[in-house]
């Protein structure tokens, strides 16, 4: 009797620490909002990928004080990644590179082949074939810029997408250098084959000192409505930015300034000609660019500059 009393009594309190277990379960889950329907929703294969890389994200930061979720993710490494949306903004490279390079937002990145998006700096080097930098300069498009030497260029440097732009994040940097909305990435090589008045430097080097910005190529346009019959006009034009050749030499000095070009041509020009001209790189070349004379006439390619 005994025996059979107490399995009843075991048994009630079984069920009524049952019915309190549950109740606990739903005061809590109304409490926390917890997604239990994943559990429903999603299979297990795509619930161990989800775990996997909550797990990575641990090993790299503190879970005491934040826990990666997908918000923080995003918000610290990037933006929602969609590969099918294609971005019209740019990211110009340029200085002392074989070649001025364009990239469209959406090349910068392979969606599909990198699941973890974000390149190092070295796999950046690396992809675009710039070898033997010296130091890389990113300009934002609010007018931020941020130089960061070799030397200082770990595997945490790296490039990540930011909304419809780039950003760079390193944690071995200060946080100030975390900049977005990249828009231009100077660089400086280890080499200065560039020589004016006898002080060997870069074009990487002149773009990052004191620049001009002048307008080229100025051109009126005009079209004839089939609407109205009227004939509308506008103007078209370039602005490009690069050193003054007044900062680079004093030209007081001078009577006529001479160019050596890559292919040992020299060129020899009246100051009043080159007083507004500017030195800058456009696709291979080092150029220089005089505003008052159209694109045959600027001179390519060149490597030394000095006053006669």
């Amino acid at each position: 009797m005994k025996s059979q009393k107490s399995k009843k009594i075991l048994k009630v309190i079984g069920i009524i620490v049952g019915v309190v277990a549950l109740v606990a379960l739903v005061i809590a889950l109304s409490l926390k909002q917890l997604p239990v329907r994943v559990l429903t929703s999603y299979t297990f294969d795509t619930l161990w990928e989800e775990g996997t890389t909550m797990h990575e994200c641990a090993e790299c930061h503190d879970t005491k004080e934040e826990f990666h979720t997908c918000s923080t993710c995003h918000d610290e490494h990037g933006s929602v990644e969609l590969p099918e949306l294609y971005f019209y903004t740019m990211l110009e490279v340029t200085g002392d590179v074989d070649k001025v390079i364009y990239i469209p937002t959406n090349h910068f990145f392979s969606y599909s082949e990198l699941p973890n998006t974000f390149l190092t700096v070295e796999q950046f080097m690396e992809k675009w074939e710039i070898n033997g930098y010296q130091s890389f300069t990113m300009y934002t498009r609010d007018g931020e810029f941020v130089s960061v030497d070799k030397d200082n260029v770990t595997p945490n440097a790296m490039f990540l997408p930011y909304e419809d732009g780039i950003r760079f994040a390193s944690d071995d940097l200060h946080e100030s250098t975390w900049v977005k909305g990249l828009a231009r990435i100077i660089i400086v090589g280890e080499d200065t084959p560039l020589v004016i008045d006898g002080q060997a430097t870069s074009i990487g080097r002149l773009l990052l000192g004191k620049t001009t910005s002048i307008t080229v190529e100025e051109a009126k346009v005009m079209f004839r409505s089939e609407e109205d019959g009227e004939t509308r006009q506008a103007y078209t034009s370039s602005r490009v930015e690069g050193a003054a050749l007044s900062d680079l030499l004093d030209m007081a000095q001078y009577t006529d300034i001479k160019f050596t070009l890559q292919d040992g041509t020299v060129s020899s020009l009246p100051v009043d000609e080159v007083k507004n001209a500017i030195l800058t790189k456009q696709s291979t070349s080092v150029v220089l660019i005089i505003p008052e004379m159209g694109r045959n006439n600027w001179l390519f390619n060149v490597v030394s500059i000095e006053g006669e």
